[in-house]
């Protein structure tokens, strides 16, 4: 069958690694071409390693370009990790690689990275359907992280940023190197005390559950040792991969090479990694390996097909069960939530000629409302200031930096206060993000009002968008004073931003 090339797409994604190109069907979601660049030199501050590498990046860069013309595909997107990297570095960087290559670079975090690593495995239906129906995990070891991403019938459920990268541990080793000791005992209980915490909650997780299945992502050696050239996703006996596992210690970088088909760099992760693997594996009760070759930039290759319409799994439900994570750790009112959530979201859409704002607005709307009450789990009083400081350091999966300040804005100014250019975390946003955050917030006051007795009393919400004003018919059997005075109260926001008085009406209706 000839490919159509108007479905053609290259994805090429930047790691401190290396470079990959992926050269996918959007249409059929079948990869047709895969491509490598040289592994980058690591050097000891990998904040550089850009810098350092850039005539490789532009060399690489230009190979998969002329790749990408021999298919006839002239639309390609360029993605990049950020996790090791800060915003201004990232700026200089994107200058450079635009002007030698013509492309733009759009820059990761580590919680969009998390994003599409799940992405690529559930919405791949073969491998989804093939993992079977028990909860099933994926691991995945970087360079400044590690990743635990939870699974069951190719739904999310959950995840874990564990902070135990190869950097950290390639220090520990480097330190070690004349040590008495044997290396490998200090760095395996080096292992087992960054993840002690993660595994009496990962066992408290599982006793409910019974067996796991634990899916191995970014193993670069033991997709070599395990997998056919032509396949993605296999399951791997465990005997085999403990019998590997057992020679690994002893055998010299050199062997580990040759037997794994890896470059130095990587070998020398092959033994830490099974470490972390085998910890996991015991924590879970895994009774079933898999190897996966699907990553971050099969993920991309999918968000694009799912913005043009040619995906129809609900990826995104991946950030919305995230922000419902945090939510329910810390405690938050379900009933309130779920109320204003529908409410908020129903406004969102009746006002779509007023604000102009996108679908990822919409979304960013819907995770905020979610855990704009977390800062109740601190104190009543004053709890969107908790709210705020708590979604500043949990970022939310699936999100951009720049998203996920955008949420923590939005919990902070839910309830009481209001957005004020003399507040520096506000005026320190773009104008642009200013905007939005202004426009979501007053929204999602309106919403909040409407519940403000947490009881859930409104049953349906009319929205009439009049010259002058916006007009909300309430329909309660219910006695809505309280909500009445607060809408009147957080109605001002909406004042202020829009140019519209937002007016709250009653009828009664059967409860």
């Amino acid at each position: 069958m000839a490919l159509k090339k108007a479905n053609l797409y290259g994805v090429i994604y930047m790691s401190t690694a290396k470079l990959e190109l992926l050269i996918a069907d959007l249409k059929t979601h079948e990869i047709i071409e895969r491509a490598s660049s040289p592994s980058f030199v690591q050097v000891a501050d990998r904040s550089h390693i850009y810098h350092a590498e850039m005539e490789k990046i532009v060399s690489s860069v230009n190979g998969f370009q002329q790749i990408l013309a021999d298919y006839g595909i002239k639309e390609c997107g360029f993605w990049a990790s950020q996790q090791l990297i800060d915003d201004i570095t990232a700026r200089y960087l994107t200058e450079q690689i635009e002007n030698r290559t013509g492309l733009t670079v759009t820059w990761l975090s580590s919680s969009q990275l998390n994003y599409f690593r799940a992405v690529s495995l559930m919405a791949h239906t073969k491998e989804s359907e093939s993992l079977g129906a028990q909860v099933t995990y994926l691991l995945y070891i970087g360079s400044a992280s590690a990743t635990l991403l939870k699974f069951q019938q190719g739904t999310f459920l959950r995840s874990w940023n564990i902070r135990l990268g190869y950097l950290e541990i390639d220090r520990l080793a480097f330190a070690l190197r004349n040590a008495a000791n044997d290396p490998y005992e200090i760095i395996d209980d080096y292992i087992g005390s960054k993840l002690d915490y993660l595994g009496n909650e990962l066992r408290e997780n599982q006793r409910a559950d019974g067996h796991a299945t634990l899916v191995l992502q970014g193993f670069q050696g033991l997709n070599n040792y395990f997998l056919k050239d032509d396949e993605r996703t296999a399951q791997v006996s465990l005997a085999d991969y403990n019998k590997l596992c057992e020679r690994l210690p002893s055998a010299p970088t050199a062997t580990i090479q040759k037997r794994l088909r890896v470059e130095s760099s990587t070998a020398r992760h092959v033994m830490p990694g099974t470490l972390i693997t085998r910890r996991i594996m015991d924590f879970i009760h895994a009774n079933q390996l898999w190897c996966t070759r699907l990553n971050v930039w099969d993920g991309l290759a999918l968000q694009v097909a799912r913005d043009r319409g040619l995906l129809k799994h609900d990826i995104e439900s991946i950030t919305l069960t995230s922000a419902v994570n945090i939510a329910q750790h810390y405690l938050s009112d379900d009933g309130h939530r779920v109320m204003t959530l529908r409410l908020a979201l129903h406004l969102f859409d009746q006002l779509r000629k007023l604000h102009h704002l996108s679908a990822r607005d919409r979304l960013l709307l819907a995770v905020a409302v979610n855990v704009s009450d977390i800062g109740n789990y601190i104190s009543q009083y004053e709890h969107y200031h908790h709210s705020y400081y708590i979604l500043k350091a949990n970022p939310i999966i699936g999100l951009s930096d720049k998203e996920n300040s955008i949420i923590a804005e939005l919990a902070r100014y839910h309830s009481a206060e209001a957005p004020d250019v003399e507040q520096y975390h506000y005026s320190s946003l773009e104008p642009d993000i200013q905007m939005r955050v202004a426009k979501l917030v007053a929204i999602l006051r309106l919403a909040d009002a409407l519940d403000d007795s947490h009881q859930q009393k409104i049953n349906r919400l009319a929205v009439s968008l009049r010259e002058h004003e916006i007009v909300l018919t309430a329909y309660s059997s219910q006695d809505l004073a309280l909500e009445e005075w607060a809408f009147a109260k957080k109605s001002q926001l909406f004042y202020e931003v829009y140019g519209l008085k937002a007016v709250l009406k009653q009828r009664r209706s059967e409860a």
